[in-house]
């Protein structure tokens, strides 16, 4: 009679549709719109118990991995391949074949590591012998001093002068001490050329983007545009590498096509920079809603949505698809209020 744990058991693996809550014929906007949604309600900042803030985390990490892949067209199409009947399944071995080759994996990587530890043994031992001959064997031979002929005692033997190795050791300490400062002062170097390059783009978006800008229509298309910041809490939060230290954002907006830049500075939580978040944007708005595609510096890419929840109120969510050199969290939800009018 056949045993019950011998009998094939049919497993069926969760993929990135089950991840988004999606079918497998899904659009690309029903994607963006199923993740879009998903960090609105997975958001670790929206979650006060540890164990809670934990839990969204890693599901957060799922969605953004899941939507990475099915967002790039060609990614998606390779990953539809995988998932397909002729697959992976086809190629399973039995059981009883992978156990096999799990023992006789072991039994190398166990043959390998004695191998390893006899090498190294054989190189220790060859060390020790090769320093015990470099030492000398016998007595060490010391002169004496010439007898003197009148009186026949021993002249007093002239003083052998000590090798110089303090000043050697003066000499590479200094040397190393230089290094270091040189060492230091390129990285001091590099960070204030690559603070000066972000000040001259921030000051080529500002007046070339916005301020010197066509003069647009005063409609009533317009409102979006403006200063928005996050607003001043009444308590002091809990710091957090998902929460934002400071944030503004500025955008134009003209026939629904919208512009603007993003910035968000997140505590140090240790590190010796604290992470920035900063892009530029460019998209289309419609009533209160707003979709767009942005790009850092870096060569970072991902998407932000935003929706006014009143006149003077805006919420916004942002994502990253490519991080490239990007730091810092990789997604986040923040609500603004308008600074000023424009």
């Amino acid at each position: 009679m056949e045993r019950i744990q011998d009998r094939p058991q049919e497993k069926q693996a969760l993929t990135h549709y089950h991840d988004l809550g999606l079918r497998p014929s899904a659009t690309s906007e029903e994607i963006r719109e199923a993740y879009l949604n998903l960090v609105r309600v997975l958001h670790p900042d929206l979650q006060r118990d540890p164990a809670m803030k934990r839990q969204a985390e890693s599901q957060m990490q799922r969605v953004s991995r899941a939507y990475a892949v099915l967002s790039d067209p060609e990614r998606r199409r390779r990953y539809d391949a995988s998932l397909a009947p002729n697959g992976v399944e086809q190629s399973e071995e039995p059981a009883a074949l992978k156990r096999t080759k799990g023992r006789w994996r072991a039994r190398a990587f166990i043959t390998i590591g004695w191998l390893i530890c006899a090498f190294a043994g054989v190189v220790g031992i060859g060390w020790y012998f090769s320093q015990q001959a470099a030492e000398p064997s016998g007595p060490t031979q010391v002169n004496a001093a010439p007898m003197s002929p009148a009186t026949n005692t021993r002249a007093p033997a002239a003083p052998n002068p000590a090798p110089p190795a303090a000043d050697a050791a003066d000499t590479n300490s200094d040397l190393d001490t230089l290094r270091s400062e040189l060492a230091s002062a390129k990285v001091a170097r590099d960070h204030a050329l690559d603070q000066t390059v972000l000040q001259a783009k921030e000051l080529d978006f500002l007046t070339n983007r916005i301020l010197n800008g066509p003069q647009w229509p005063l409609t009533g298309s317009r409102r979006f545009w403006g200063v928005w910041v996050a607003p001043q809490s009444k308590f002091t939060p809990v710091p957090s590498a998902f929460t934002p230290e400071s944030v503004d954002l500025i955008m134009a907006e003209r026939d629904g096509l919208l512009k603007g830049r993003y910035r968000a500075r997140y505590p140090g939580m240790g590190l010796p920079e604290p992470p920035m978040v900063r892009f530029y944007f460019e998209g289309k708005c419609q009533d209160d809603m707003a979709n767009a595609s942005w790009t850092a510096e870096g060569g970072s890419r991902g998407e932000i949505q935003l929706k006014l929840t009143s006149e003077n109120t805006l919420q916004l969510v942002w994502s990253v698809t490519e991080p490239a050199s990007q730091t810092g969290p990789a997604t986040g939800t923040v609500a603004l209020v308008r600074k000023r009018e424009p």
